[in-house]
């Protein structure tokens, strides 16, 4: 057992409230922290990041007079003496005038004053007595929390002690402790890296977890903005004079840290969660002259933290950027960057653009009319590495440049006359491509171009009708109008993306394929011009894959006996095993839902998995849909969301292939060698090569004759070869129906070379570019994969943990329970 860790060194509650609670915070100082209202105010007065308040309610008269319209459609109600998350009532969105309780289920304004009056009686507070309710403002996780899959929002608590910011830990809320950040009650306590802001290790409970619930470690995740989070803790502690005080800050997506609350009663897991007692740490800081928050912090990452030069300075943040007189800066454009060399004029007091510039942003879309008659303009431009937003106006600039930055716009610069020019040489106005321009435009347009919804028959169920009725019917299709304006989504098209990069290839590829579906768009109805796009898109049934199709069926030696009807699995059932696997995977943003009408017996739309309420499901049929849809589309598209690029979550050009191939694989891990269901890829292949030579009264005969399809099913695969066309008596059709076989050729060939299938689930990605995908910048791992291929990576040989490691493992665990018995 290592000295480090004796029970000298861990600190105990008895410990934590006579040696530091006791002596060095005061009942004055004790009873600040509690009043969350107070503390939130005071600090925010002194420049300490805070959530809005909304309004407070302090008694019932108060909320007997409380018009609830006047809050925003999100916020959150608290009650302010409250703890250990208690009676915190989150509110997302409005339907029908009525609150969501979070985002989800109806809470009347009744139930929500019902709630407020359990908070003014005391009921959630922490000693008791009576509490005032106040509505703030919901702050929004910063995507640096997205790996730890948090159901609820996470935050970070920081132990400071004579001004140094001595241990922390990350807390995650889970689904087990109903959203609070709450280790206890089962959420997450991972321990980070006093000097790098790095996570280590995690406890839930009162005992440590090698991985997360969804998969994957809960260390060497970066905390951004760890010296100022740092910092603020510090300061904190300055501010209110608690000697022994924890902070809860979070970090919001759009604010960066916010403070939550401040403690002076602390809990002790936080030394579970970084495998160190908390008690030593305590004592090497007592006692030492620390003269400002900034050496408090310096102190903290020196003694508890690996080696780092830290980047704090007396105001706190690193050192002001230096111009000289000539620099340049850029401007975002309709999917372009345009470097504009310009001059420092310090001397001027707004900044001006020549007329021509102005003329040429107006056509790039790249600022906008402020005041037409005082002939100002609104423009974002980067200077220094730092992004400004401010008003200009008009005006020549003498020598080459073509703009001048006046002093309103040099706030927090140096300038550095000897400096030389810090970009283009060149004196004249370049473009660059703006890559995340670029992907967001193509992202819009690629949403707005979603095939299936323009190339569905408006007279469907009535063609269907008489389908029904007649055999030999060729329907005629008619189709509404697009929502979107195609010339319009062309002519933001038009430019060919010059970007040599990965990404920029990838963007061009996207750019290109888009513009083929706009051509597929136009051409609906027309049966030789739609067939030719479809073709263009999606390829054509080749003599290979129809021999390989041909080759697939007739390997079919058998048929597995359909399972009998007792032994079905209703909706509702399918709904709950659904809810599960989402739950399992921390999908907690999707939902299974049950709903009468369906053509399919399942499908994903949103962020919902709909189910036919009339369906009935044979249990491996169950599986493979959570297979074919969780563990292959859902966990591809959560992790693409989570990737810089918004290409990684719409789908990069030829994506299809890859995707469905990998999700038919996947389910048919699951079926038997000779299910039904396995063999439906080379069917509907064989299929579509029939109906581009054949009408629809033909292939509807010849699938359900020649390839073996059910009367219901015939029909239905007929319609989807034949949908884009409008007379279906002529040959041609979708060819979309390819890819599943084309696409599961690919992968069962990328798995026999040894391919590792974890590389495909990046987002939805096309296999030939994996390489080029693999080298894109700030591209992150894989967030979720399915248990298949977690416990393949859990089975392979790993290192021996050290003997140190287990034995430092089981003392701290063995030590703290001991102490907290106390």
């Amino acid at each position: 057992m290592f000295s480090f860790f004796s029970n000298h060194g861990v600190l105990g509650l008895n410990a934590r409230n006579l040696l530091y609670v006791k002596p060095f915070n005061p009942r004055k100082a004790v009873a600040f922290a509690d009043d969350k209202l107070k503390t939130k105010a005071f600090l925010a007065a002194r420049g300490v990041p805070t959530a809005k308040i909304y309004a407070r309610i302090e008694n019932r008269d108060q909320l007997r007079e409380f018009d609830f319209g006047q809050l925003p459609n999100e916020c959150v109600l608290k009650p302010n003496y409250g703890f250990g998350g208690e009676g915190i009532l989150i509110l997302r969105g409005r339907k029908n005038g009525v609150f969501l309780r979070n985002g989800r289920v109806p809470i009347t304004d009744e139930e929500i004053s019902e709630h407020i009056e359990d908070i003014l009686d005391g009921m959630f507070s922490v000693n008791g007595r009576r509490d005032t309710a106040f509505f703030e403002q919901i702050l929004t996780s910063h995507t640096c929390f997205a790996r730890f899959r948090p159901v609820g929002l996470p935050d970070i608590r920081i132990i400071v002690f004579n001004l140094v910011p001595v241990m922390a830990m990350l807390r995650i809320p889970t689904k087990e402790s109903e959203g609070k950040a709450n280790i206890h009650l089962g959420g997450i306590g991972i321990g980070i890296d006093m000097s790098k802001g790095i996570t280590t290790h995690a406890a839930q409970y009162h005992g440590m977890i090698a991985e997360l619930p969804h998969g994957g470690s809960p260390g060497g995740i970066q905390i951004p903005y760890w010296d100022n989070i740092l910092l603020i803790c510090s300061r904190i502690q300055q501010i209110t004079n608690i000697g022994y005080l924890a902070v809860d800050i979070t970090i919001d997506e759009h604010m960066g840290p916010a403070l939550l609350e401040v403690n002076a009663r602390a809990g002790l897991m936080v030394q579970v969660a970084n495998l160190a007692p908390l008690r030593a740490r305590l004592e090497r800081v007592k006692g030492i002259s620390v003269s400002s928050p900034e050496k408090g912090v310096r102190i903290g990452q020196d003694l508890f933290g690996g080696e780092k030069i830290s980047t704090v300075t007396k105001e706190g943040t690193s050192s002001k950027p230096i111009l000289g007189t000539h620099e340049t800066i850029v401007i975002s454009g309709d999917g372009t960057n345009i470097e504009v060399p310009c001059l420092i004029a310090p001397e001027r007091e707004r900044t001006v653009f020549t007329p021509k510039l102005i003329e040429s942003l107006q056509g790039k879309g790249a600022l906008e009319v402020e005041d037409e008659k005082e002939k100002t303009y609104r423009v974002k431009f980067t200077l220094g590495n730092k992004k400004l937003q401010t008003l200009i106006g008009v005006g020549e600039v003498w020598g080459e440049e073509r703009a001048m930055i006046g002093r309103r716009d040099l706030t927090g610069f140096l300038i550095d006359p000897s400096k030389g020019i810090t970009s283009s040489t060149s004196m004249k106005a370049s473009v660059k491509a703006d890559v995340r321009a670029l992907d967001k435009m193509l992202s819009q347009i690629d949403r707005d171009l979603l095939l299936l919804k323009h190339l569905k028959p408006v007279n469907l169920e009535e063609e269907r009708a008489r389908l029904v009725q007649d055999k030999r019917y060729n329907p005629m299709f008619q189709y509404r109008e697009p929502e979107i304006d195609l010339d319009e989504a062309e002519r933001k098209l038009q430019n060919r993306i010059e970007d040599s990069s990965g990404l920029g290839i990838l963007l061009e590829k996207k750019r290109q394929e888009l513009l083929i579906r706009i051509e597929l768009l136009r051409s609906r109805g027309d049966a030789t011009r739609f067939t030719q796009q479809s073709r263009a898109l999606y390829g054509a049934p080749t003599s290979a894959l129809i021999h390989d199709a041909e080759a697939a069926l007739r390997e079919r030696m058998a048929c597995e006996l359909p399972t009998p009807k007792k032994e079905l699995l209703t909706a509702t059932e399918v709904q709950k095993i659904f809810a599960k696997a989402l739950e399992r995977y921390s999908l907690h943003d999707w939902q299974a839902t049950v709903r009468p009408k369906l053509v399919a017996d399942c499908t994903v739309g949103g962020r919902h998995i709909y189910i036919r309420a009339s369906a009935l499901f044979e249990e491996t049929h169950v599986e493979a849909l959570m297979a074919h849809e969780i563990e292959t589309h859902i966990l591809t598209a959560e992790n693409g969301s989570h990737q810089p690029y918004a290409i990684f979550r719409n789908g990069c050009a030829n994506y299809l292939d890859t995707q469905e191939g990998l999700a038919i694989y996947n389910q048919n891990r699951i079926y038997g060698p000779f299910h039904e269901k396995r063999f439906n890829p080379p069917r509907n292949l064989l299929g579509l090569a029939f109906g581009l030579e054949h009408s629809f009264a033909e292939t509807r005969r010849y699938l359900k004759e020649e390839l073996g399809y059910g009367e219901e099913k015939a029909l239905n695969q007929a319609i989807s070869i034949k949908r884009g066309l409008g007379d279906t008596s002529h040959p041609g059709g979708f060819t979309k129906s390819l890819v599943y076989f084309r696409g599961l050729r690919a992968v069962e060939q990328f798995v026999r070379n040894g391919g590792d299938l974890t590389r495909l689930y990046v987002g939805k990605i096309a296999m030939e570019d994996l390489a080029m995908v693999e080298k894109v910048p700030e591209l992150q791992k894989p967030l979720l994969l399915p248990e298949f291929l977690r416990k393949k990576k859990e089975d392979a040989p790993k290192k021996a943990t050290p003997k140190k490691e287990k034995a430092k493992k089981k003392s701290v665990k063995k030590e703290v329970e001991a102490d907290a018995e106390e």
